[in-house]
């Protein structure tokens, strides 16, 4: 994204005329119009912008760090502000990251193109789970690279704080792997998650080049707890140790939320290419089921034409059929400008 020039050089004055750090602002925003799966017309607009806090030490290590002022797309809401919870740090190769991570829940999944306008706006609601419970909190991401390789490893020791926990009592853990591999003409992404409260998942997925673009296919599987909120008021009741569901009751397979523990697998595929310069195509393929027997078919398309200067139009649509909540599934259909300052 392009530097806000003016403005950075103002606010890194403001720290010292001889400060070594480097400060750098750069900023996004977006407006669209959507027409949602109810049939509701929407007008959405989004912007952010963002602080980029870097310098790099004597002995050559690099540390970072970011904020950020946000309007969310996704609601009729004000500024608010974020980031500001994690330092990075670059050393012989190696990223290194402490304080508020997220780790990947749902390793291999792949099917989604479209941005957020119709992703998060369109009002689809999809009855089946996939991904833990929590997947952020505070703790230590690690990516270096191994050859050819690129591995990241996680751990995450509270996820229920950010940049502020108390290490010795957390008992809500979760540790993550993967590994990202060229191989010939095929690129391979693996990769392992695992919560101290049994949930565990895995998978991968394979690029390659075909036909003028770029084809990936990707499987993940999870093995996920009940939602306990599901299950209150139906006669179940779950095992906190475990996440196993006991009772006689019947269970309404189309209730919002995880009732039965069990797998839950994803499978899905994408493609992407370049129709010239500045034009771009992807489509998208998902298909999802979870424990409780639910599942979802899902199909995207998105076309995307740079405009230059950080700017660009899209046009963004996804089906979404099977088994979701009431008006949960259909067609959504969003449109608009996007621009990078």
């Amino acid at each position: 994204m392009k530097k806000l020039t003016y403005l950075a050089s103002a606010i890194a004055t403001a720290f010292a005329a001889n400060a070594y750090a480097d400060v750098s602002v750069s900023g996004s925003s977006n407006v669209g119009y959507l027409s949602d799966v109810t049939g509701d017309g929407r007008l959405s607009i989004g912007s952010s912008v963002d602080f980029s806090l870097s310098t790099t030490t004597a002995n050559g290590i690099g540390m970072s760090a970011g904020l950020s002022i946000t309007v969310d797309q996704d609601a009729d809401n004000g500024a608010a502000v974020g980031g500001g919870q994690s330092l990075t740090f670059t050393t012989g190769g190696a990223t290194i990251t402490v304080g508020d991570v997220e780790l990947a829940d749902t390793p291999g999944s792949v099917g989604g193109t479209v941005g957020n306008l119709v992703g998060d706006v369109g009002q689809f609601d999809s009855d089946v789970s996939t991904g833990f419970a929590d997947d952020d909190g505070s703790g230590v991401k690690i990516s270096t690279a191994m050859g050819a390789a690129t591995l990241t490893i996680g751990y995450i020791a509270d996820d229920n704080s950010n940049n502020s926990s108390n290490i010795t009592d957390a008992t809500d853990t979760m540790s993550q792997f993967s590994i990202s591999m060229p191989l010939g003409a095929y690129t391979i992404n693996a990769g392992m998650a695992d919560h101290d409260n049994n949930e565990t998942a895995s998978g991968a997925s394979v690029s390659a080049a075909l036909g003028g673009g770029t084809l990936t296919v990707g499987y993940s599987a999870q093995t996920l707890n009940a939602d306990a909120a599901a299950v209150a008021g139906s006669g179940f009741s779950v095992v906190a140790t475990t996440g196993a569901v006991t009772g006689t009751a019947a269970v309404t397979a189309s209730a919002d939320d995880l009732t039965t523990t069990g797998d839950s697998e994803v499978m899905g595929a994408t493609y992407a290419m370049s129709l010239d310069a500045d034009t771009s195509l992807s489509i998208g393929y998902q298909s999802a089921k979870d424990a409780d027997s639910d599942s979802t078919t899902r199909m995207d398309l998105s076309l995307s034409r740079s405009l230059g200067g950080g700017a660009s139009v899209y046009l963004d649509v996804r089906t979404l059929s099977g088994d979701t909540d009431t008006n949960g599934d259909g067609t959504a259909i969003g449109f608009g400008t996007s621009v990078a300052f």
